[in-house]
């Protein structure tokens, strides 16, 4: 199932947090869309701001004792073309917590519109080894959790 095909995904009151940033003209293609490099990297900005609310600031900067944060993976669904200028707002959320993996959900958004949904994989390795996610980390995933 394509992540547009659920509903909640497409709304803002599903996502816990969320920021807004201007398009660059750099960002944009030749017929002045968001080029899809663009898009990931506003994601990926969304993706750390929960990390360091998750793990705290240094787990980016200069994570303790081997801690790592690992990207296991990525699926970015385009529902509609985003355009310079402009600007975009994307929506973070964890859509579901494992053993010492767990899953967030995004969405950005232009004119109120959702233009594109992602899902990313992520682990909490230490010295590059999988890890169990603390109780603690647990507590701080709660408030982030998708509201639908």
């Amino acid at each position: 199932m394509a992540l547009k095909d659920t509903p909640a995904r497409l709304l803002i009151e599903t996502y816990p947090l969320r920021f807004t940033t201007r398009i660059l003209y750099a960002d944009m293609d030749a017929f002045r869309h968001l080029n899809n490099g663009a898009t990931g990297r506003y994601l990926e900005e969304g993706r750390a701001d929960l990390n360091m609310r998750v793990f705290g600031r240094e787990c980016m900067i200069d994570p303790p004792g081997g801690l790592q944060i690992l990207f296991a993976n990525v699926t970015i669904d385009y529902i509609r073309q985003a355009h310079y200028p402009g600007e975009v707002e994307v929506l973070t959320g964890i859509a579901k917590v494992g053993g010492s993996s767990y899953v967030l959900a995004q969405a950005a958004r232009q004119h109120g519109e959702c233009f594109a949904l992602a899902e990313a994989v992520m682990v909490k390795a230490i010295d590059g080894a999988s890890s169990r996610l603390s109780d603690a980390e647990r507590a701080a995933m709660a408030p982030l959790m998708l509201t639908a």
